[in-house]
């Protein structure tokens, strides 16, 4: 589940040697829109006569939509099997939240936060305790640097499952019979 990474197939009408090669061209035109963009950037990294492998060619375009490495394995029984990983992403996600996290905890300790919630009742949870205030903030210190970034990773799938099946019925539509 939090593995960064998806599987999945898609049906295609298109021929396996004539949908990779579109596949490829679709790579250099711009994979994501089919447009270059700047943060959109891959590179072909191998290809064979039923499989073509891409890559994020930059820091930029591997944290932007997180199809960091894309396989693609189109064997001719009419499918298009797929493998993204999207482990530049997800490393991203954990460096920020950390460093969200960190700060935080970093600042409560700093400000020796219970002695600050209560010397500034403002900065209390109306209707919580001092102690109850603090825990909460620590709590969610920790939930926004440790956990979320956790939750994101996994979350991501469906969007990343939708967006690399998009890519791959646009193609089948351009190269179809």
């Amino acid at each position: 589940m939090f593995s960064p990474r998806i599987d999945g197939s898609v049906p295609i009408r298109t021929g396996p040697a004539r949908f990779l090669e579109g596949f490829r061209r679709r790579v250099e035109a711009g994979l994501v829109s089919g447009q270059p963009q700047p943060r959109s950037r891959y590179l072909v990294t191998k290809v064979s006569d039923a499989r073509i492998e891409v890559a994020a060619a930059d820091w930029s375009t591997a944290v932007a939509v997180g199809l960091n490495e894309v396989e693609i394995h189109a064997p001719g029984n009419g499918r298009a099997a797929y493998t993204v990983r999207y482990r530049r992403w997800a490393a991203f996600v954990l460096v920020l939240s950390g460093i969200i996290g960190i700060t935080l905890l970093a600042t409560f300790w700093w400000l020796d936060l219970p002695t600050y919630v209560e010397q500034n009742p403002g900065a209390m949870i109306p209707g919580l305790s001092t102690r109850t205030s603090v825990g909460l903030a620590w709590g969610m210190a920790g939930f926004w640097g440790f956990v979320f970034p956790w939750l994101l990773i996994a979350g991501h799938k469906p969007t990343l499952r939708r967006l690399i099946e998009g890519i791959i019925r646009d193609v089948d539509t351009h190269e179809g019979p």
